[in-house]
């Protein structure tokens, strides 16, 4: 299964997802998607430097302190961003690697689901299987 085939089947497991994208957080490029329907380029670019600024950024700056894990590792794993009109949640993948997920759903979706299931596939896409 490609990356594409497991975004869509992730997508289509969230109640309330209306998009999933697989993004590289150093370059800012969105490198593959699943959606509803078909997102400008424009969005996308704008998504994914939400993904850096939510991560790495100055956002993740500012929560640093709190994300301390022991070993020095301050980066944040998980970011939201929510309003009355959709929820945006952005995963880093683990280890090294510059990738991650961007999610936007409805403002009611099971977020919780959102990040557990898209854990588990950002592991699976990193880890190549």
């Amino acid at each position: 299964m490609d990356v594409t085939d497991k975004l869509d089947a992730l997508r289509s497991e969230l109640p309330g997802c209306l998009l999933v994208a697989f993004t590289d957080l150093g370059s800012k490029l969105v490198l593959c998607t699943s959606s509803a329907a078909k997102p400008g380029q424009e969005e996308l670019d704008r998504l994914s430097e939400l993904a850096q600024v939510a991560l790495d950024g100055a956002v993740a700056e500012g929560a640093a302190p709190a994300l301390e894990d022991g070993e020095g590792d301050r980066r944040a794993g998980t970011a939201m961003l929510v309003s009355d009109h959709d929820a945006k949640v952005f995963l880093r993948a683990p280890g090294q690697v510059a990738e991650a997920l961007i999610f936007v759903c409805a403002p009611d979706t099971d977020l919780r689901k959102v990040v557990d299931c898209g854990r588990s596939t950002l592991n699976d896409i990193v880890a190549g299987t």
